[in-house]
């Protein structure tokens, strides 16, 4: 894989902010538009095209890092950007093909709606009650299944309908779409805690599965409310998709070799676990906890999640530099959700002593350790919630990625041992 590649602006975003032209470039940096094009192709610049497919833009941010000498590739770092025309990930905003994702959810749209914009779902493959189903047979209610990590389970629940379904080769778009509900299904009703109340029925009345509806009973036994499920629906919602993230990226790898759908999920699902990635609400989630049981100040529980290699979990992002989106929107509604809520002052407090002490802005791992812990989940509820909404994007990204043509992805191994 080249580290130039050259990716399309997704239709209908406003590709060009934020965005230079190869005349503008040549023109910050003092060079010929020929010389511009030479850094494109050593990988030191990278381009997207307009939709005009002729057009060349830039990132200026990338551009001033190069203007002021300070060449954006890290050691170490593999660097690629590849085409594509589902998310757009930059300080304007989220964007799912060319639509404002916090804008939609703000508006009323739920996980189901984001999912049918990834999968550019046509009206007749709606999801309806033939889509839902039991739980899978390894769901016993006389099993230790609540006592296997939530992640775990999802990973066995993907498993499990991957060997039930026949048709798991087919990589028509139609098809992965097919496979997508059946897996997200199998996750949405399989997983359970061991708190978790039994009252999981699903009937034929269903005209559209709520998915968060279907989880909030197998997370937590606290009581739902209209308001608390849809801070989970937007939970979901939010995390659909966010570019090219380490698991998505690890899910298109597996889509380049023409892995089945479940496969990519399985792919995504072992690249999400850890503490930087979908685990990383889960320190949130153990920091109002311990802060709230306290009842004193959160400052040396929030000293001691400090270290100078990493950020402070819930705070900064890799590609924000201001405030990610997400956050307020989903912190907005868990507030509406939880008003009355006396632990809400823990969440509030957390939030406005780093404010004091760092410039690190709140991104969507707060509010989703804010969400979980309200909701009485266990403290890897929000590494479930991640996985379960991510898995839509990943296939996405997979129908996508199967278009491309086969085995694109294989970097050159640089040899740096003892010759032989």
């Amino acid at each position: 894989m080249g580290t130039n590649m050259t990716a399309v602006a997704s239709p209908g975003t406003p590709s060009d902010r934020g965005r230079l032209t190869a005349v503008e470039v040549a023109d910050l940096l003092g060079v010929k538009r020929e010389t511009v094009y030479a850094y494109v192709s050593r990988g030191i610049l990278h381009r997207v095209l307009a939709m005009d497919g002729r057009t060349s833009l830039f990132d200026r941010a990338e551009v001033e890092e190069l203007r002021r000498g300070r060449r954006p590739d890290r050691d170490g770092e593999m660097r690629a950007i590849l085409a594509t025309r589902l998310t757009r990930v930059s300080d304007d905003g989220l964007w799912i093909r060319g639509r404002d994702l916090i804008e939609m959810v703000n508006d009323g749209a739920g996980f189901v709606d984001v999912v049918d914009l990834l999968w550019n779902a046509p009206e007749d493959e709606r999801w309806g009650p033939a889509a839902v189903g039991s739980p899978p047979s390894i769901v016993g209610k006389d099993s230790k299944w609540a006592d296997i990590p939530l992640l775990d389970q999802l990973r066995m629940l993907v498993a499990v309908e991957s060997a039930a379904d026949p048709l798991r080769g087919d990589l028509s778009e139609r098809s992965v779409r097919a496979a997508g509900r059946r897996a997200l299904t199998a996750m949405a009703t399989g997983v359970r805690t061991e708190a978790a109340a039994d009252n999981t029925a699903i009937t034929d009345d269903d005209d559209r599965p709520d998915p968060a509806a279907l989880l909030w009973p197998r997370l937590t036994s606290s009581p739902s409310t209209p308001d608390k499920l849809r801070a989970v629906d937007m939970a979901l919602a939010l995390l659909a998709d966010h570019g090219l993230a380490a698991s998505t990226f690890a899910a298109r790898v597996a889509a380049s070799v023409r892995a089945d759908p479940y496969s990519v999920v399985g792919a995504g699902l072992g690249a999400l676990g850890g503490p930087l990635h979908g685990a990383a609400s889960m320190a949130v989630h153990r920091l109002y906890q311990s802060a709230g049981a306290s009842g004193a100040d959160p400052a040396p529980v929030i000293g001691e999640l400090i270290q100078p290699d990493r950020p402070l979990p819930g705070f900064g992002h890799s590609v924000y530099e201001t405030q990610d989106p997400r956050y307020s929107a989903l912190m907005t509604q868990i507030i509406t959700g939880w008003r009355d809520d006396p632990r809400l002052r823990t969440v509030y407090r957390v939030r406005d002593i780093v404010a004091e002490r760092s410039d690190a802005l709140a991104n969507i791992d707060l509010a989703l350790g804010a969400l979980t812990y309200l909701a009485e989940m266990p403290v890897d509820a929000g590494e479930a919630l991640f996985a379960v909404a991510r898995t839509s994007g990943w296939l996405a990204h997979a129908m996508e990625e199967y278009t491309e043509r086969p085995l694109r992805f294989r970097p050159k191994a640089s040899y740096l041992g003892e010759e032989p």
